[in-house]
């Protein structure tokens, strides 16, 4: 069964998309096709190449904006018709309506699966003036759902997503966004082990910007610098919002260049060895958005495997049940500035609490929340709902 990857902005390294779903389905024995835009890694490639798994790729152009984004959608239905996949997986609203334009092209002859792990109605939304983002998002909920009556199958990546479809027969699973199971990380990465011996390292990796606590999180290290001269906090990944200059004057404005210490992208595979240098994982989404509230952040999973203790927002529904049923963190109001800080000081502070809750996230991991178990449910999941003609390598 040849299977392809449609993608507007899922970049060809995606974490989810090609670390986890793409490889999964090709070392079960499906013949995968990734058709998105390259990652920075990726920028030199050929605009089709096959990676060593045999998974093929065809890179498209970058989209950034509601208009582009709309123009990648029919540039994508040009790019893959003529791969004439049997199964199309969409992550992404604009992918998705490629995907069934492709199907109705096929006269039906398509199977077409939506990978939701974003909440699409709010975001879509925020595109519009305030006064009619309720009623973007209700319309765009409608058309979603009536999309879904010609999809062979949707897959969520939390249970708190289940309702959006609620009455609808089109079959769903859950895959959450964990991590592949491993033995913790030993090896520190060099770049903190050149920040001292004393370091009190604490951590946020992943994408950043206001809306994920930025502001929040120089507030918290300002007020904790007198009590922690030796805290360092790292910041690994891309800063995504236009204020990033902004971000770094304010660094310097608040006199905090020794405690902020900002590196930019890194390959998948050494993330565990920052997070092993780490005393402290953050998370920070900040409230009022309605895709915060309902958060499943791959970077949960990630402290959690290397038995790294947890901030997280107290609001967000899917984290929140996660870090108190597993007590492998603390819950706060991220919004407060004090409050995360507190939170980082009782964890510096208190070295066996910290190993205690770590520990605790280390055995929920091994427990449940690793990618061997997802794998299995979405291997399932097509196995079952998808017509198959055999799978190809």
């Amino acid at each position: 069964m040849k299977t392809a990857v449609l993608a507007v902005l899922h970049e060809s390294d995606d974490k989810r998309m090609y670390h986890k779903i793409i490889r999964s389905l090709r070392n079960a024995g499906y013949s995968v096709v990734y058709i998105c835009p390259p990652a920075p890694l990726h920028q030199n490639k050929p605009g089709r190449w096959t990676d060593p798994m045999g998974v093929e790729f065809i890179h498209t152009l970058p989209a950034s904006g509601l208009f582009s984004r709309l123009l990648a959608t029919f540039r994508l239905i040009r790019t893959a018709r003529p791969v004439d996949a049997d199964v199309l997986i969409a992550p992404e609203p604009e992918s998705w309506v490629a995907a069934l334009a492709l199907k109705i092209l096929a006269r039906g002859k398509k199977q077409v699966v939506f990978d939701m792990h974003e909440y699409v109605a709010g975001q879509f939304a925020q595109y519009f003036p305030r006064f009619l983002r309720n009623a973007v998002e209700r319309l765009t909920r409608l058309i979603m759902r009536f999309m879904a009556r010609f999809t062979s199958l949707i897959i969520l990546t939390r249970e708190s997503f289940d309702g959006e479809w609620a009455g609808l027969p089109v079959p769903r699973i859950t895959v959450i966004n964990t991590t592949h199971l491993q033995p913790p990380t030993a090896e520190k990465a060099p770049e903190l082990t050149g920040l001292g011996a004393d370091a009190e390292i604490i951590l946020h990796q992943g994408v950043f910007s206001a809306k994920r606590g930025a502001y929040q999180l120089l507030d918290a290290v300002a007020r904790l610098a007198p009590r922690h001269p030796m805290l360092r906090c790292v910041v690994l990944g891309r800063y995504v919002s236009a204020d990033e200059q902004r971000f770094r004057d304010t660094i310097r404005e608040m006199g905090l260049e020794q405690h902020m210490v900002l590196i930019p992208e890194v390959p998948f595979s050494r993330v565990p060895s920052f997070i092993a240098g780490a005393r402290v994982g953050l998370i920070l989404f900040q409230p009022g958005i309605r895709n915060h509230v309902l958060a499943m952040p791959h970077k949960l999973f990630d402290y959690m495997r290397e038995g790294c203790p947890v901030i997280a927002p107290d609001f967000a529904v899917e984290v929140a049940r996660i870090v108190r049923e597993s007590n492998c963190g603390l819950l706060v109001d991220v919004s407060r500035p004090e409050a995360i800080a507190d939170a980082i000081d009782t964890l510096l502070r208190d070295p066996a609490l910290a190993a205690e809750l770590g520990h605790n996230g280390r055995l929920a991991v091994e427990r449940r929340y690793h990618w061997e178990y997802d794998e299995r449910v979405l291997l399932e999941g097509f196995s079952r709902y998808l017509a198959t003609s055999g799978k190809t390598t």
